[in-house]
């Protein structure tokens, strides 16, 4: 017997369609050793839970859920809760190269702080060459809050092989691009949401709500590496 359905929700059903993305999620180095989870809530926003020791020096440990882009890109998204496991602790918008542990890449992120020690903030770091150094610029330290609260917003903007970040309280009023970093990166690349609990013998929970690229809601089914993808009824659950 079928049943009836509002105008509403069918239009409500199409417009989840019409923006829905398929992305990948996997522990990347170190991070496998404790493997993380990657769940999609009923209101779309997306868990994940991380170790891996780092997003530094030359080779990363991380929670990764990501998708492949071309082009120049804006993303953002609101971290609706960020668990300060560490003081180093990340959780942010990455652009990489590949999945290769010491892959080129650029993360806009919050890092974590007051554990005790001193507060952070946001900040972007980035790997410029495979195998290489990864730098950092941190917005805290160029003029800009310190701290990160629950429910405020990053932002990872793409031009050419310029990269730059940025911080909003609500999403709609964002500051200056704060940094920027040039690393070259062959189309297609990766972009995603990183978590990294900054020891590889914890795990880092972060919430993300309203993940956008481009002006699209990624509202998406999630499928862990080498597993099958889930459809939109399936995707309430744990990986």
């Amino acid at each position: 017997m079928l049943k009836k359905i509002s105008l509403s929700s069918f239009f409500m059903f199409v417009l989840l369609c019409s923006f829905s993305y398929a992305l990948e999620s996997l522990d990347i180095g170190d991070a496998a050793e404790i493997p993380g989870s990657t769940t999609i809530l009923p209101d779309g926003s997306v868990t994940i839970v991380g170790a891996g020791h780092d997003i530094w020096d030359n080779v990363d440990g991380f929670r990764f859920v990501y998708m492949p882009v071309s082009g120049d890109f804006e993303a953002f998204v609101q971290i609706t809760f960020f668990e300060r496991v560490t003081q180093w602790a990340k959780a942010g918008i990455m652009a990489r190269q590949s999945i290769d542990t010491d892959s080129k890449n650029v993360l806009s992120t919050a890092a974590a702080g007051n554990l005790p020690g001193p507060d952070l903030g946001v900040q972007i770091t980035w790997r410029a060459e495979k195998n290489g150094e990864t730098k950092e610029l941190d917005y805290w330290e160029l003029g800009g809050p310190t701290g990160f609260n629950d429910g405020e917003w990053i932002r990872l903007k793409r031009v050419g092989d310029n990269f730059s970040a940025s911080w909003s309280k609500d999403g709609k009023t964002w500051a200056k691009d704060y940094a920027s970093a040039i690393v070259n990166m062959v189309d297609p690349i990766l972009i995603g949401l990183a978590v990294t609990s900054c020891d590889k013998a914890k795990t880092c929970k972060a919430t993300f709500k309203d993940f956008t690229i481009n002006g699209n809601l990624v509202i998406t089914t999630v499928e862990s590496k080498g597993k099958l993808s889930k459809t939109w009824g399936e995707i309430k659950s744990e990986y």
